[in-house]
């Protein structure tokens, strides 16, 4: 069979991708990703073939309409840079899907890239199947609101996503629906889909009352994780002698890494972390992912780059880290506490989770000072939060479990197409 894995966002969206990606292709099947253009070389890198699909999202999270005017503006400001966020792309990431579906069985996709994938699918019969990383449907456990993620009943839980649903359908049916008439397919865009598989790939042991909740067409696989020979073909278990030398020669550091999202004020969130481990007597290992953090090295701060998380983490104390699902998953498979410092999207859940679970701790990126750091750091390094880290991450779904679930999934459902083909049975 031939698949679309079609993806746009940070590393931290298209990771996954490469993971099914490759299982997929392991087992005979003629794999497509699509990725942002500033990420091709990662997903080529992993051995699969890929092309552009929408912007170039690294460029995207340092414009000026993230970094300032939806971070840090007024209400009005506010709302008309998450318009223009919201209509960023979408002429090209179109272009690029009508080029790139043709001939699949199946388009594997995430909530980004949705409303794009669907009508595509539904127009040649093929099965369009989503890749969730957080709970995003309606459901009575967890609120759509970062500061109301628990304490709220049930039925305020299923109201507040009725209305979130509602509102972004409001936003976005005019051109979904265009771009149905354009692929002449029948009827309307509805208010939420009802009949697509939604794979939730995230541990379930970590929200049972989802699994509870939910029906069959949104399963539970795990955390898709990269595995040994993915981690070497792009070059990610490459290990620093030195940087392995300079943790061994004294007490477990504590990373800090805040993976694609742009930080307001990198100056002042490097003087915390510093300033804060100096108070608790730590040594900070700081990864500068995208946010270009300037860091001026002493005996006890580390800076690098991108590192392995899978090798590094385990020998790290605790991880202060942004909350992104990909993050979370490693440090909860590396046994330590997190302290998630969020900026938005799905971090403020697993931020609240990390909690609930007696792992960790959350707080705002945003105005982060070294006091915040040294009162949440305080109850992250404690021997019970890393007791419990430890025994957590011994019953979590294994990377090699989810994918191999993950992957017959999907292969179940392409085999049972789309709506339209299954319509003609």
């Amino acid at each position: 069979m031939r698949f679309l894995l079609a993806f746009n966002g940070t590393r931290g969206d298209v990771q996954p991708a490469v993971v099914v990606g490759s299982e997929l292709q392991r087992r005979g099947h003629d794999v497509l990703v699509g990725a942002p253009p500033n990420l091709c070389e990662f997903v080529a890198s992993a051995g699969l073939a890929t092309a552009p699909f929408g912007y170039d999202t690294h460029a995207h999270m340092n414009s000026e309409v993230v970094r300032t005017k939806l971070r840090t503006g007024g209400p009005r400001q506010r709302w008309q840079a998450f318009t223009e966020v919201r209509d960023l792309g979408w002429s090209q990431a179109v272009a690029d899907m009508a080029e790139l579906h043709t001939g699949a069985q199946a388009i594997v996709t995430g909530f980004v890239t949705e409303q794009i994938a669907a009508p595509f699918a539904e127009a040649t019969g093929a099965a369009c199947i989503s890749l969730h990383h957080a709970p995003i449907r309606p459901n009575g456990s967890v609120s759509p609101v970062p500061a109301a993620l628990s304490g709220l009943p049930p039925v305020a839980n299923r109201a507040s996503w009725w209305l979130t649903e509602s509102a972004m359908w409001l936003l976005t049916k005019d051109r979904q629906n265009a771009l149905r008439r354009e692929l002449g397919v029948a009827g309307t865009v509805p208010r939420a889909p009802t009949d697509r598989l939604e794979i939730q790939a995230y541990d379930p042991r970590l929200c049972p009352e989802l699994v509870d909740e939910w029906s069959d067409l949104r399963p539970f696989v795990g955390f898709l994780g990269l595995a040994a020979e993915q981690r070497a073909r792009i070059g990610a278990d490459t290990g620093d002698t030195d940087l392995l030398e300079w943790i061994a020669a004294g007490t477990p550091p504590v990373y800090f890494g805040f993976g694609s999202m742009p930080v307001p004020d990198p100056a002042a969130v490097v003087d915390a972390m510093v300033r804060a481990c100096a108070r608790l007597g730590v040594r900070a290992l700081i990864s500068n992912g995208w946010a270009g953090l300037e860091v001026t090295e002493r005996a006890d701060v580390r800076v690098v780059g991108a590192l392995d998380h899978e090798r590094i983490l385990p020998l790290c104390r605790a991880a202060v880290h942004h909350g992104g699902a990909g993050t979370t998953a490693a440090v909860l498979r590396a046994g330590i506490p997190s302290l998630v410092c969020w900026v938005g999207s799905d971090q403020p859940y697993w931020g609240a989770q990390c909690a609930r679970h007696g792992i960790g701790s959350a707080t705002r990126l945003k105005g982060l000072t070294a006091d915040t750091l040294v009162t949440e750091m305080t109850a992250v390094l404690t021997p019970e939060r890393a007791r419990t880290a430890r025994e957590l991450a011994a019953e979590l779904i294994t990377p090699e479990q989810a994918v191999r679930h993950c992957a017959d999934l999907i292969e179940e459902h392409a085999e049972e197409g789309g709506p339209a083909r299954r319509g003609d049975r």
